[in-house]
């Protein structure tokens, strides 16, 4: 039976896979690739947007597995599968000292744990956080080094693998056209928002993460899969607040717009001269 091409995206908390390239792994899910999800931490240190949505669960880590499941199921994702670690919060931030925390763990823990799953699912693309976290969050972090390693390892060990899998061909970390950013941090100050101190604990600062270099290398079109993007965000009932301040300000058709491309840079191999329309472009 011919093997399907199979994507795999690898994510710090539960969310992650939907507020970040959620219409991206709709789309290819849509388009009968194989997609599976990791995510790495419980999520238990984040913020609750809605109290109502922990009612019923005996913890938020609970509540957010729900989730979690719902967000796949809206996604058409084939398998989620969760690492055994806990959120370890935002930086400078009691949960980091936490002993069960991932970025509390051996590095080369995670990777092995990563490379199991890499050997298990026989992704073809891999996605994962940028080198920077994204925000700057521990946990992207460390699961953008835990993937980077495990993804290289698994390149050596599969090249002769007897099945006839030769390893994950395309890494790529998610992206954001920082020039876009660095218009709305000139403009978020007109509108009565600070750009230095965003979202519910007000410790996401706009200015800095403008200044983080992440190339676009490649730019997926998910239009069409806004709607399943966004009920798989809401599905995150306890952390969906309708989308970051600096994308809700914009008006509807202009935020659309906006949304409708999904950017990543291509870790592996070596970017090409043009900005790449599919993440699967020369992979057999």
């Amino acid at each position: 039976m011919t093997r399907k091409q199979t994507l795999l995206g690898i994510f710090a908390h539960p969310d992650d896979e939907s507020f970040g390239p959620g219409g991206t792994l709709a789309r290819y899910a849509g388009e009968g690739k194989d997609v599976h999800v990791i995510i790495a931490t419980d999520g238990i240190a984040g913020s609750v947007e809605d109290p109502n949505s922990v009612n019923g669960h005996a913890t938020l880590a609970q509540a957010r597995a729900r989730e979690l499941s719902n967000a796949a199921v809206a996604l058409g994702v084939r398998t989620i599968w969760s690492l055994p670690y806990r959120d370890s919060g935002m930086r400078n931030t009691p949960d980091n000292q936490h002993p069960q925390a991932l970025i509390q763990q051996p590095l080369a823990q995670t990777i092995e744990e990563v490379l199991g799953y890499l050997h298990r699912l026989e992704p073809d693309v891999l996605i994962t956080h940028d080198p920077f976290g994204g925000y700057g969050h521990p946990d992207h972090i460390r699961v953008c080094e835990a993937t980077t390693a495990a993804f290289h390892l698994a390149r050596r060990q599969l090249a002769t693998s007897p099945n006839g899998y030769r390893g994950p061909q395309k890494l790529y970390y998610t992206a954001f056209d920082k020039r876009v950013l660095k218009v709305m941090v000139r403009l978020m100050p007109l509108w009565g928002q600070d750009p230095t101190a965003l979202g519910r604990n007000k410790d996401i600062n706009l200015v800095e993460i403008s200044r983080w270099h992440t190339p676009v290398h490649a730019r997926i079109d998910v239009e069409a899969y806004l709607p399943r993007k966004l009920a798989a965000s809401r599905a995150h009932i306890s952390q969906y607040s309708g989308g970051p301040t600096y994308i809700r300000i914009l008006p509807p058709a202009l935020r659309r717009r906006f949304l409708a491309f999904e950017s990543f840079t291509r870790a592996f191999p070596a970017p090409p001269s043009a900005v790449e329309r599919d993440l699967f472009v020369g992979i057999a």
